[in-house]
């Protein structure tokens, strides 16, 4: 890695880093590091966050759930037993957290490792789905996706980060399994007003699925046919295109742009029915 890995913010009186554990065939862990506490985001599985802590060496002391699917929670009892660690989940969901300790309610905000995080309401993939805003942003972020080579991004301190698990992905969003059109379209409204420099952090590495979906749906779109032509070149030696940018999201991701149609609740609501049986 370069030397990202060791700049601070001017005035920061402290490091903060994040740095993606890839999981199981696509998921991805967020692992933060702040001055040796830790948090980690969905834990899936255990063993590559105990790997993670032990390379450090860090402190567990939260575990951060945006939703309870085993894909994202199957690491909680696991970690807490061996950490003593907090977990934190949706207050409107948390009999489906394992281990659930705190109850986070939205539109509120949680200091987890001295790290204000606000909780944002973004059901529709779950009932209970939350996301995680981190305004004060992180100086190191660390890619590393499947069959990667951990590498430093540049240019990421001091944006905002949002850890959005399943609610959007980079050119994508997650399926409705439990939610309605409506709230699709609120979830995506309120990830749409977050400020447009913030890193999406997305759980999974769907994006050349996705991005082959949105060229179909905008062939004439020319943001989405560069994204698409230039995937490869993002994903480099670190094997992952995420994070993304919210900008870059609401330029090419195809739920965002259809909160710019005249009935976007519809169209954001047929958009995933149409990814949903999409062949490619």
């Amino acid at each position: 890695m370069g030397t990202n890995r060791y700049r601070v913010r001017a005035g920061a009186s402290r490091l903060i880093t994040i740095e993606q554990l890839p999981i199981f065939s696509d998921n991805v862990v967020y692992a933060v590091d702040v001055d040796g506490d830790a948090f980690v985001v969905d834990p899936g599985e255990a063993d590559a966050v105990v790997a993670w802590l032990n390379r450090g060496p860090r402190r567990l002391k939260a575990i951060l759930n945006t939703h309870h699917h085993p894909d994202h929670v199957g690491g909680n009892l696991a970690l807490a037993a061996q950490t003593g660690c907090r977990i934190y989940g949706p207050a409107h969901d948390l009999e489906r957290i394992p281990g659930a300790t705190d109850a986070v309610a939205v539109n509120t905000s949680i200091s987890v490792c001295g790290v204000t995080l606000r909780v944002l309401d973004v059901r529709a993939h779950t009932l209970g789905h939350i996301a995680y805003a981190m305004d004060d942003g992180a100086d190191v972020v660390v890619q590393h996706g499947h069959g990667g080579i951990p590498t430093a991004m540049d240019d990421v301190a001091s944006r905002p980060v949002l850890f959005v698990g399943d609610s959007l992905f980079a050119a994508g969003c997650g399926r409705l399994f439990e939610g309605n059109k409506a709230q699709l379209c609120a979830a995506l409204r309120t990830l749409a007003a977050e400020d447009p420099r913030s890193l999406v952090c997305c759980a999974h590495e769907y994006t050349a699925a996705n991005l082959r979906f949105a060229v179909a749906m905008f062939p004439d779109n020319a943001a989405i046919a560069a994204r698409a032509a230039g995937l490869d070149d993002v994903m480099g030696t670190s094997r992952s295109s995420i994070p993304s940018t919210l900008s870059l999201e609401l330029q090419t991701n195809p739920y965002l742009l259809a909160l710019q149609d005249a009935d976007p609740e519809e169209r954001a609501f047929d958009t995933r029915q149409k990814k949903d049986i999409f062949p490619g």
